[in-house]
């Protein structure tokens, strides 16, 4: 496949007319100026479009695809009244059509990798993950949700009759295998709240275990500190520990590959724990906004040197479309600098560096290292955007971040693949 266009290879600098040449779904070399012609090769764009990576989502819920939108409910209730039935109806045999629809819609948004979470499960998700695995042409790094207490039995019943403390990754970890890699699977223990310290230390255990197995210690996904009223029940539930970032610490769930949801309300002293474990910080702006649980302390995240990803969140963020997360995460950037009393100490991210954090940025934190940019050797995950000429100045990036909607997109090239339109989530 020939592709030629305005190419988008740093969202610091403005495109330049271009063409790539993708062999096996990788881009095996790129040109300056018109495409030359390469007879029997198939040939798509235009001088006047432009071609970006494809988009990762660092932080989203597959299950709660069709809640978008049930508005007015704090954190726990929302659980307990929207997600927990949603979830439910998935293990009652929901699984796989909300599984294809979820695939779809981030598809459609120009979304190609997502790392989120099943349901609680196990004989359902394997199916869901050998699905995504056979009829998609996405990246994946999803897990099974573990639960025991504080959730309605249909979705702790699988954690409370497991074997305790058995060798090997045991049914915490189940799916712990994926068909290729293109789909990995992660220990997701959903918060503090729903998991007792016995599971939160057996999926530590679980993950230390597999440290020496191909692939190495898996990642783990969870959510940290993104109500107050979450925090106040953990403090009830895990009363010996100082903060709710020290219940993980001490159970062995913070290493390099641990994922932690919002993190809107952190002290110092956590921020610091944190960094010193290395572990990294998803930052949902729409659903912190959606579910009005605070605003995100980028501030304080950089001050610690703590890794950032940008996540959708779907359902709690109500938004599937990256470039819309990034413009949130701006403008919660902005929000807090007008409420500040020295408005100078907050930095408010250019649209470039959100833009970056959705491509490359996210890539690389999930370990995607060929996704998320535009170079030889890299994937041939990318996006033929159809814009108005009069975008393609110093402020492109911008406008596409501020602008955005999925009608842009003239074409998906997933993996090498050129999707159909109206199956984007699905092979061509």
């Amino acid at each position: 496949m020939l592709i030629e266009a305005k190419i988008l290879t740093n969202p610091s600098f403005e495109p330049e007319l271009g063409w790539i040449r993708v062999e096996d779904a990788v881009i095996t070399e790129i040109g300056h100026g018109p495409a030359p012609d390469m007879p029997g090769i198939q040939k798509i764009g235009h001088p006047n479009q432009l071609l970006v990576p494809a988009f990762i989502d660092a932080h989203a819920h597959l299950p709660q695809i069709d809640c978008i939108g049930c508005d007015g409910l704090p954190l726990l209730r929302w659980l307990e009244e929207v997600i927990f039935p949603a979830e439910t109806w998935w293990g009652q045999g929901g699984a796989l059509h909300t599984a294809k629809t979820a695939a779809r819609r981030f598809a459609r948004e120009g979304t190609v990798g997502v790392a989120g979470y099943l349901t609680s499960h196990a004989e359902m998700n394997r199916e869901v993950v050998g699905w995504l695995a056979a009829n998609t042409s996405m990246r994946w790094l999803v897990g099974r949700v573990a639960m025991d207490q504080e959730a309605p039995e249909a979705l702790t019943m699988e954690d409370l009759q497991r074997p305790r403390m058995r060798p090997g990754p045991g049914p915490v970890m189940a799916p712990f295998a994926a068909s290729d890699r293109r789909c990995a699977i992660s220990a997701n223990p959903r918060f503090a709240v729903s998991c007792s310290e016995e599971l939160l230390a057996e999926i530590a255990w679980a993950c230390k275990e597999r440290a020496n197995e191909p692939g190495g210690t898996p990642y783990i996904q969870t959510h940290l500190a993104e109500s107050l009223d979450e925090i106040a029940r953990v403090s009830e539930l895990f009363p010996k520990d100082a903060h709710y970032t020290g219940v993980y610490d001490r159970l062995g769930l913070l290493t390099n590959k641990t994922l932690l949801a919002h993190c809107v309300h952190l002290s110092e002293e956590e921020w610091a724990i944190i960094a010193e474990r290395d572990s990294i910080v998803v930052h949902c702006p729409t659903a912190n906004t959606f579910l009005q649980s605070g605003t995100f302390n980028l501030d304080a995240a950089e001050r610690h040197g703590v890794r950032i990803a940008l996540g959708s969140d779907v359902a709690g963020g109500p938004d599937l479309a990256m470039p819309r997360v990034a413009r949130a995460m701006i403008e919660v950037a902005k929000l807090r600098r007008l409420g500040a009393d020295d408005p100078a100490s907050v930095r408010v991210p250019s649209p470039a560096e959100a833009w970056d954090l959705i491509t490359r940025g996210n890539a690389e934190i999930l370990g995607w290292t060929d996704a998320g940019r535009i170079e030889v050797g890299a994937a041939a995950d990318l996006l033929l955007l159809n814009i108005p000429l009069a975008w393609h100045d110093e402020h492109l990036v911008g406008r596409l971040i501020y602008n955005w909607r999925s009608g842009l997109i003239e074409k998906r090239i997933f993996n090498g693949h050129l999707m159909e339109r109206t199956h984007a989530g699905e092979q061509a």
